[in-house]
């Protein structure tokens, strides 16, 4: 019954929607200016009967009903039915959050936060940001802002209360393992910039530039970076697109234009067909480059890749990228909210389509086995008791760390508890026996630090651009 329902929401919601939204967009899209359009009569029946629909549900239904958790989920229940992954609508909060990502700065007190098994967590504070002066650490719980209690609650809510204007103070009550009271911190909120760019010179001739995502801000970071790196006689570049989940297609093709001659840096075709090009009209950088991707390189750094690939600016090396070539657009919504949807698809310079296959390295250089091994399923909520392939995974990335010597079962043993129980310990974080986001985040910071370790592709990369400048 639930799923009947759901659908009925859906497909009136698709209606009411369609008809709300061409009121909303005015007379150029709405009817000719200066005429009334009046709501077909089929629409007028479905808005009445998605009332009706509601109004019994709300009467009669077992369970306490939320007309805005209703609506949401017929929302979103009708956009997974345009087949299109990239398509969403976002709440207000979701709709905040991905401002921040995209513009870069926000107020704040500079922390990354998760919600782990109730507790909004935190990763890890931001260098230099009043999280980091207070003294917030790595796996702390947060239990109360301004004395509002979030144990148990929506992260979003906790985001919310501690983003706020510049100057502002907040308290945050804290709870931390090992430590036996909550602590309190006062705090002062500050403007926060999420850094998009790390470099640094690798050797005498060798810079390195690393793109975590593509922001406002980011194309501005990477030519302030190259023209440092440039000061200190760089004459080779490795760019770093690993693990780059994309973001915005402008700051891609910026980049592209400080690095790659004149001529095309990425194709976009419109539903239409219509093929919008976008060119670079600069020199290009004119030192030799190498970029380094991985399956998590996507969208917006696969355009950037592409496009060094395409036009011989740089060797590519690592794995095959991800293959996401849709473009989306944000539409603001009336509540606050946004709708996210796929409006075109790009191409390289040369013309190849590589959405669902990604981009194939020019050199190909596999991951160490223990980056292989956090590709495999692993999730929370595993306990004592449990069987099967994500338990074989646990075990072999315990075994692989040092806290597990028996053999590779697949059954979550007393044995296995144990050594999760040590890893927590060791890493500072609650002790529970049992999967949580903390160990994961805590599995992927370990694999991280030997990824860096023994990191092929950069040092096949560095390798290479010497060789070149011999």
């Amino acid at each position: 019954m639930k799923k009947i329902l759901l659908v009925v929401l859906v497909v009136l919601a698709t209606n009411i929607l369609t008809f709300w939204g061409a009121r909303s967009l005015g007379p150029e899209t709405a009817g000719p200016v200066g005429e009334e359009t009046a709501a077909p009569a089929d629409l007028t029946e479905d808005f009445q009967l998605f009332r009706e629909i509601i109004d019994i549900l709300e009467n009669e239904h077992i369970n306490e009903i939320d007309q805005d958790e209703l609506l949401h989920g017929a929302f979103k229940g009708m956009l997974e039915a345009l087949d299109d992954p990239e398509a969403s609508y976002l709440d207000r909060e979701d709709f905040e959050n991905l401002r921040v990502q995209t513009e870069g700065v926000y107020g704040g007190v500079g922390i990354e936060v998760f919600l782990d098994n109730d507790y909004v967590t935190i990763v890890a504070p931001i260098s230099g940001t009043p999280g980091e002066e207070a003294g917030l650490s790595s796996g702390d719980r947060i239990v109360a802002v301004d004395g509002i209690n979030l144990v148990g609650e929506d992260l979003n809510k906790a985001v919310s209360l501690m983003r706020g204007e510049p100057g502002t103070d907040l308290e945050m009550e804290v709870e931390r393992p090992g430590v036996d009271q909550v602590l309190v911190f006062e705090i002062t909120r500050e403007q926060i910039e999420l850094d998009t760019v790390q470099h640094e010179m690798l050797d005498d001739q060798v810079g390195y530039i690393k793109l975590t995502s593509f922001s406002d801000t980011t194309a501005q970071e990477f030519e302030a970076a190259v023209e440092e790196l440039k000061q200190k006689n760089m004459g080779a570049l490795i760019i770093d697109l690993r693990n780059n989940p994309g973001g915005l297609l402008s700051a891609a093709v910026q980049i592209a234009d400080i690095l790659i001659p004149e001529g095309p840096i990425t194709h976009i075709e419109s539903r239409e067909g219509r093929i919008e090009t976008h060119s670079s009209e600069r020199e290009a950088l004119g030192i030799p480059m190498a970029a380094l991707v991985n399956g998590a390189s996507s969208s917006a750094s696969e355009v950037l890749a592409g496009a060094l690939q395409d036009t011989d600016a740089a060797v590519i090396i690592g794995t095959q990228t991800f293959g996401k070539a849709s473009v989306q657009n944000i539409r603001p919504l009336s509540d606050g909210g946004a709708l996210r949807y796929t409006v075109a698809h790009y191409q390289t310079p040369g013309g190849r389509t590589i959405h669902e296959e990604g981009l194939t390295p020019d050199l190909v250089v596999d991951p160490p086995a223990i980056v292989e091994l956090a590709m495999q399923p692993i999730s929370t909520g595993l306990v004592e008791g449990d069987e099967g392939e994500e338990v074989e995974t646990l075990q072999k990335l315990l075994a692989e760390f040092g806290y597990l010597d028996q053999e590779v079962s697949g059954h979550f043993d007393r044995v296995t508890r144990e050594a999760l129980e040590a890893f927590q310990e060791d890493q500072g974080i609650y002790v529970t026996g049992e999967m949580s986001e903390m160990v994961v985040r805590k599995f992927h910071e370990e694999i991280e630090a030997r990824r860096k370790e023994d990191d092929r592709k950069l040092d096949q990369a560095l390798e290479l651009l010497n060789q070149e400048l011999e």
